[in-house]
């Protein structure tokens, strides 16, 4: 396992093990990208430990946070394990129609499709992202003069299901991954939408759970470089800005290429960011933006150790 990323999870089960009981759902929220398959098998090595040592307690406390963790992620619902056979075809189309219908009643409204995903979120599998793409073909063809205004409906709910913090989280960003996909296949390449959904699809590569996750990162930086391709700095400075951070991110954490090189190309990514995101201007993007920077630069391998510390201090 990449040593950076081992050491993260070390710290974030140091931290669940030694925190208030009750503030363990706070502190996963705010290291959501370090929950995956590499954090359960981590948590599983860690209580092995443990239970050797014997600190049973603390052994059964991570058993029983992987698993329900894994229940969450949908770990143990790859392919056809989870598609609902026994559901009537007809049921998923009506209910795709329905949520696109309340994307485009609720304005922006994101309690009216939370509460519609709650009713029926155990539709959201695999077999929703297949008849996702059957019904937006038939949009399509029934209504060929509205292919403009059908595609942000969408991508809004890809964004809805992405973020939805109920069912498996594995399926609901694997429907996200379907929609935007979707998204861009009816879009004209190089348009402000076109850079718009690329970056969502960036994200949700660079939080995917299923498939390798060395690739879904190599996934997420090309994404994120297309949209770039359109978020000039000149034209879209903020949209630059925000984009350069994503790619920051995805470099700092990339398993594949030189380490070293990674953390470099992270550096500069975050430091071209802030030139847009000033303190005056953006203070809370400017603020997440240095601490991404002070990270990097804690753990850079290039330079001299001392500098690069005082540097992420600063």
């Amino acid at each position: 396992m990449e040593e950076t990323r081992a050491q993260a999870y070390l710290q974030l089960i140091e931290t669940l093990l030694n925190c208030p009981n009750g503030e363990e759902p706070q502190i996963l929220q705010a290291n959501l990208e370090l929950v995956d398959s590499g954090f359960l098998q981590f948590c599983e090595v860690v209580a092995e430990n443990l239970a050797e040592e014997g600190e049973e307690n603390y052994a059964n406390f991570l058993r029983n946070l992987a698993s329900q963790l894994g229940q969450f992620l949908g770990m143990n619902d790859e392919g056809d394990s989870d598609r609902s056979e026994g559901e009537n075809p007809q049921e998923y189309e009506k209910f795709i129609r329905e949520l696109l219908q309340a994307e485009a009643d609720s304005k922006l409204n994101i309690k009216v499709i939370y509460s519609m995903l709650a009713q029926r979120q155990h539709l959201l599998n695999d077999r929703f992202a297949e008849i996702l793409q059957q019904v937006t073909q038939n949009l399509i063809v029934e209504h060929p003069e509205a292919i403009e205004s059908i595609l942000p409906y969408i991508a809004n709910l890809s964004i809805d299901i992405s973020e939805f913090p109920l069912g498996k989280r594995a399926n609901n960003i694997e429907i996200a991954i379907t929609g935007y996909q979707i998204v861009l296949k009816n879009s004209e390449p190089g348009s402000e939408n076109w850079a718009a959904t690329q970056n969502n699809l960036a994200t949700a590569y660079a939080k995917r759970i299923r498939g390798e996750k060395a690739q879904n990162i190599e996934q997420a930086m090309a994404s994120y470089n297309k949209a770039l391709s359109v978020y000039t700095r000149d034209a879209f400075p903020q949209d630059w800005a925000m984009t350069q951070n994503n790619l920051g991110e995805a470099y700092y954490s990339r398993i594949r290429g030189e380490k070293a090189q990674n953390i470099e190309v992270a550096i500069a990514s975050y430091t071209g960011a802030l030139s847009v995101y000033t303190r005056d201007a953006f203070p809370e993007n400017w603020a997440l933006t240095q601490n991404n920077l002070a990270i990097a630069y804690r753990n850079r391998i290039r330079g001299e150790k001392a500098q690069n510390i005082e540097r992420a201090i600063e």
